[in-house]
């Protein structure tokens, strides 16, 4: 597989990851008049799920690092105020919250070493 395809193809599935998370993050709901933010802890662990995926589906961890750089420029992107007053990563706790977690998550992940599927005839887990 060439370093191109994993990076292509980690950037596109890791953009829209990204997104979903980014706007997932402020998700509440209201159970007996306390706001619960579920959105926060379905953000962290999408990115964490979708590093360990892609990972393991390339084989690489390049594509770990690929999802940590598209996830720096998206977060970044969601943190400035757009012409219409619109921003998504708003000043409040959960936002802080999933830029502080998620990064410390997301960089830790990535660096992870890639699961490999095992042979079925010889149980033995192939060397790169």
């Amino acid at each position: 597989m060439s370093k191109l395809y994993v990076v292509t193809g980690s950037a596109v599935v890791s953009l829209a990851i990204c997104v979903v998370a980014g706007f997932a993050h402020a998700s509440r709901v209201v159970i007996a008049e306390t706001k619960i933010p579920y959105g926060l802890a379905l953000a962290l662990l999408l990115c964490v799920v979708g590093v360990l995926w892609l990972n393991r589906f390339f084989g690489t961890r390049l594509a770990g690092l690929v999802f940590l750089v598209i996830w720096v420029i998206t977060t970044l992107q969601f943190a400035v105020e757009s012409p219409d007053g619109d921003m998504v990563l708003a000043g409040t706790w959960y936002s802080l919250t999933y830029v502080v977690a998620g990064a410390i998550l997301v960089s830790a992940t990535c660096v992870l070493p890639p699961l490999r599927v095992r042979d079925a005839s010889t149980r033995q887990i192939p060397h790169a």
